[in-house]
């Protein structure tokens, strides 16, 4: 009973402390930095193999198994996913969350370099994503032909990705192409 007493006896310096409290929180709340799609990295890495010419069984003997063998011996994994299509092989690597993503990427690819050496030589190219919540995918197209030429399906899209940078509010544009 002592303390409201006190604060009701000295009620000039109770409302200046309770004024300084407001002030101080509407200043953090103005200084506050705020995003609208803010960076949070997931724990977790997609790898992608790509081997033109090779059909999905070569791929998972040759590729998919000597990988998932190699990152099988790192910890804290919750689950791997792989995908083996006509010179395409997509292995999507998911850690337990709370764990260090900057460091499990790490050692996803100290891992993929340690069996390099192990794959085939003539993979075209081997490319590896950390996951992080700024990689939205807001739309994705897809230039598909039959009669068309690889070229022209390029050039198509090179036209395609200039027209849509001009765009307001594209962010980003990026061409993937097997």
């Amino acid at each position: 009973m002592r303390l409201p007493k006190l604060a009701i006896n000295n009620y000039i310096f109770t409302l200046v402390v309770f004024i300084l409290i407001v002030i101080a929180g509407v200043l953090s709340f103005i200084n506050m930095p705020r995003t609208e799609n803010p960076s949070i990295y997931i724990p977790g890495t997609t790898i992608f193999v790509i081997y033109p010419g090779a059909s999905p069984n070569d791929l998972e003997q040759l590729i998919a198994l000597p990988i998932e063998e190699a990152i099988n011996e790192l910890e804290d994994i919750k689950k791997v996913n792989t995908y083996c299509r006509n010179g395409l092989v997509t292995i999507s690597v998911e850690f337990i969350f709370g764990s260090d993503a900057k460091e499990k990427y790490d050692d996803v690819v100290s891992k993929l370099n340690d069996i390099k050496s192990d794959l085939p030589p003539d993979i075209f190219d081997i490319l590896t994503f950390k996951w992080s919540s700024t990689d939205v995918v807001i739309m994705q197209l897809a230039l598909v032909s039959e009669t068309s030429s690889y070229a022209e399906l390029d050039k198509l899209s090179d036209d395609l990705k200039r027209k849509l940078e001009r765009s307001f509010g594209i962010k980003k544009v990026d061409i993937h192409a097997l």
